[in-house]
C-alpha cells in the first residue's frame, strides 16, 4: 500500500509538471553569433522545475569550435548533488534535431551528449510527437552553477525525423495494427521549442540495483532493473482497470511506465483488456 500510494503520488506530481511558461532568448541586435558561453543569454532554472524556450530565427546563435547553431541556454545549480534532467525538443510541421552540451561559464566541456540519446515518443494525452532525453547527471565538485546548452548540427539539417501516421497510434491504442500506415517524414530545422526539466534522483531509482563489474578505460559499470512483484501487479491492473472504464489515454500514460520500468508482459495485459473491452 505504502509503494502504491508513492507510485499514486509520483504521477500525480508528473501531471501537475506539465505546462510550463515558454521564453525567448534572443540575440543582440548588434551582434548576429556569439563564440562563448558567458555572452550568452542564459534562463536561471530552480531546482525542481519545468522551462521552456521557443528556438526562432532571432534566437541567440553560437559559433566556436564545438557548435555552430541558435541554441537553447539553461543555467543550472552545480551545488545540489545528483540531478535528473529531462530535455524534449517538439516535433510539429519540423523539428529542431538536439545535441547537448553542459559546460561551465568560460565554455570548458564537463559533459557532451550527442544524438543518440534522444529517442523518439508517439502523442500521449496532451503530449504531441517529440524527441526525448532522460539524463542523470553527477555535478563536478566546485561549480555553483553550469550551462546545458541544446544545440543542433548543420549535417542534421540534411535529414529527417520519423513520426507514427496519426491512424496508426489511434489504432493502437484500441488494440489494433494498421502497418499500411506508413510513418511520417518530418523535416528538421533551425527553428522548434526545447524543454528542459529539473529534478532530483529519479522518482523510481529506488527499484535500480547498482552491480559492482571490473571495468576498463572503455567499459562501463550495468545497471540492473529490479521490478517488485507488487509494482508489476498494480501496474497490469490499473491498466484494465482504466480500459475497462473507457479512459484509453490514462491506459497508455500507465503503459508508457511500464515499459519505462522495463515491466514485461504489459503491452499484452494493456491488448487483451482492449480486446475484451472491444467484445462487450
Amino acid at each position: 500500500m505504502y509503494l502504491r500510494a508513492l507510485l499514486l503520488g509520483g504521477c500525480i506530481a508528473l501531471t501537475g509538471c506539465q505546462s510550463a511558461s515558454v521564453i525567448e532568448q534572443p540575440h543582440a541586435a548588434s551582434a548576429q553569433a556569439f563564440n562563448v558561453i558567458s555572452q550568452l543569454q542564459a534562463t536561471q532554472v530552480k531546482f525542481p522545475s519545468t522551462t521552456k524556450v521557443v528556438i526562432t530565427p532571432t534566437t541567440q546563435y553560437l559559433r566556436n569550435e564545438q557548435i555552430s547553431s541558435p541554441v537553447a541556454v539553461f543555467e543550472v545549480p552545480a551545488n545540489r548533488g545528483q540531478m535528473s534532467l529531462t530535455i524534449t525538443s517538439d516535433i510539429k510541421d519540423s523539428v529542431f534535431y538536439p545535441h547537448v552540451m553542459i559546460t561551465d561559464r568560460n565554455g570548458a566541456v564537463i559533459e557532451n551528449y550527442d544524438d543518440s540519446v534522444f529517442e523518439y515518443r508517439k502523442p500521449r494525452l496532451n503530449l504531441g510527437n517529440r524527441l526525448v532525453a532522460e539524463l542523470d547527471f553527477y555535478p563536478p565538485q566546485g561549480y555553483k552553477n553550469l550551462y546545458v546548452v541544446v544545440y543542433t548540427k548543420e549535417a542534421d539539417l540534411q535529414d529527417v525525423t520519423y513520426v507514427a501516421h496519426p491512424g496508426r497510434v489511434d489504432a493502437e491504442a484500441r488494440g489494433n495494427y494498421m502497418p499500411e500506415l506508413k510513418d511520417i517524414a518530418v523535416p528538421r530545422s533551425l527553428t522548434g521549442t526545447v524543454e528542459l526539466d529539473v529534478a532530483g534522483p529519479g522518482f523510481f531509482n529506488f527499484t535500480r540495483l547498482e552491480t559492482p563489474t571490473n571495468v576498463t578505460s572503455s567499459d562501463q559499470a550495468k545497471t540492473d532493473v529490479v521490478v517488485q512483484p507488487d509494482t508489476k501487479a498494480y501496474y497490469f491492473s490499473t491498466i484494465e482497470k482504466a480500459v475497462a472504464a473507457n479512459d484509453i489515454p490514462k491506459a497508455l500514460s500507465l503503459l508508457d511506465e511500464a515499459k519505462a520500468l522495463g515491466i514485461e508482459g504489459a503491452q499484452e495485459v494493456f491488448v487483451k483488456a482492449v480486446n475484451r473491452k472491444s467484445a462487450q
